[in-house]
């Protein structure tokens, strides 16, 4: 079965993805005239949305790691690589932010290292989205060989941790002052003029161009992925399109940077639903096979000692009666051996039917193997099980299905034993079934086209 990250997406996926990539475009043009306006939100919101960038991009990452450690795909672990370093990026700022963990301290708005931040989460992501890209274009996705898939799950883990470290411990001290490039009134035109907002709109223009010529969508993920660096895209032609803090397009962006990352999320655990719905119907499949013959329909040999082991138990707490058939078609090998395997499954298949038909609904009938049928009646003393027995052997008797030339008799029959087991008695579900057994024996011994006499003995050997 495909993976849930292997799946084509649906026609209607892509319908939906397409309406929302329209949707987000209409929102930026009919905010753009508007872009400037001052808002009274102020930095009140940026806590939570920070937060709320955090926590969605961590379990982004948690769910397409465990995606890599199913499937060994490399491109799968950078993409995780890439949104755990985000998250570590968005939530290094938070704990950094003023007035937020401590009334002291942090890094206000405008400041270098809050820049840096930003500029860095960003491009670094970017960055990490176009390496796995070019992996996936390399490598076609092929799984890692055994012997490296664990140090590239270690891998996959620490290296979000080191590259945030290496960016916020030595990176941050190499890069120019960016203090300047913010001013205290909030106005930041000269950093979107100073050419970093035309780089992070190349590399994430790169990186979403990457997704589509790579991928080709061919996958649901692949899908919602490019969606979702599409509206990071947006995300930075609304912050550079604006030029001071807290208007409407500031605010504005980043609820294209929530959005971003609420689609990814939304989608993989949209693409984790359709898979457990996927292994539940696999589930039932799968065990229906198993209890159930493939020829003619009825239960299997193990279902039917299951049930046996279960209606002994039932008797025990409630006693009543439990009897045991045991149905044999005769001269079957003659059968099989004249008109051959195809016309002798058919011959199987009919029987089998109408052995289903006579019997109760909700007494468990079973093949047993090869041209023999078994069934449990439960609550069924020996009087009714014989009555069930003949209905069963005059309504094969019925079908008139013609035997080979010379037989015995015209059509085919069948021979049926019995046993009823009596109520408080202690008995095995093997040697039940050998009581039945030499019912049966007995019936073919007599001439066949019978039903056995019942046997009666009083305890388990």
């Amino acid at each position: 079965m495909e993976d849930s990250f292997s799946t084509a997406p649906s026609r209607r996926s892509l319908l939906l993805a397409g309406l929302i990539a329209t949707a987000m475009t209409a929102a930026v043009l009919m905010i753009l005239p508007d872009i400037d306006v001052p808002t009274t939100l102020g930095g009140n919101l940026r806590p939570v949305q920070i937060t709320a960038l955090t926590v969605t991009n961590s379990i982004i990452a948690y769910l397409v790691l465990l995606q890599f450690y199913a499937d060994h795909k490399l491109s799968n672990g950078l993409l995780s690589v890439a949104f755990s370093y985000s998250a570590l990026m968005s939530g290094y700022m938070l704990i950094n932010l003023p007035r937020v963990f401590s009334t002291s301290g942090g890094f206000p708005p405008g400041s270098h290292m809050a820049t840096w931040l930003w500029l860095a989460r960003l491009g670094g992501t970017a960055f990490l989205i176009l390496l796995a890209m070019l992996v996936l274009q390399r490598q076609q996705d092929r799984p890692l060989s055994k012997r490296v898939r664990f140090q590239a799950l270690s891998l996959c883990v620490v290296a979000p941790l080191g590259l945030a470290w290496f960016a916020i411990a030595v990176l941050s001290r190499l890069v120019p002052d960016l203090n300047s490039l913010v001013k205290d009134n909030g106005d930041y035109s000269a950093l979107t003029h100073s050419g970093i907002g035309a780089f992070l709109l190349a590399s994430w223009f790169v990186a979403l161009l990457s997704v589509l010529l790579v991928t080709r969508l061919r996958s649901a993920f692949h899908c919602w992925l490019a969606l979702s660096g599409y509206s990071y895209l947006l995300y930075l032609i609304m912050a550079c399109s604006s030029s001071i803090r807290y208007t409407v397009g500031w605010h504005a962006s980043r609820f294209f940077e929530l959005a971003a990352a609420g689609i990814m999320l939304g989608a993989l655990l949209f693409e984790v639903l359709k898979l457990q719905t996927r292994l539940q119907h696999s589930y039932r499949q799968a065990y229906e096979a198993s209890i159930h013959d493939s020829l003619t329909g009825l239960h299997s040999r193990r279902h039917f000692d299951a049930m046996l082991e279960m209606a002994l138990q039932q008797q025990a707490r409630h006693p009543a009666p439990l009897t045991l058939l045991m149905a044999d078609i005769d001269f079957f090998k003659q059968y099989n051996d004249h008109f051959g395997h195809v016309e002798g499954d058919l011959c199987i298949q009919r029987i089998a039917a109408c052995m289903a038909e006579q019997l109760r609904g909700g007494d468990t009938v079973a093949r047993y193997g090869g041209e023999e049928f078994v069934a449990i009646l439960q609550y069924c003393d020996q009087v009714q099980a014989r009555q069930a027995a003949e209905r069963f052997r005059a309504a094969v008797e019925s079908l008139a299905l013609p035997t080979p030339p010379g037989s015995l008799r015209p059509v085919v029959t069948v021979s049926v034993g019995l046993y009823c087991h009596p109520a408080g008695s202690p008995a095995t579900a093997g040697w039940l079934v050998e009581q039945a057994d030499r019912s049966l024996y007995a019936a073919k011994h007599a001439g066949r086209n019978r039903i056995g006499p019942p046997e009666t003995s009083p305890t388990a050997a």
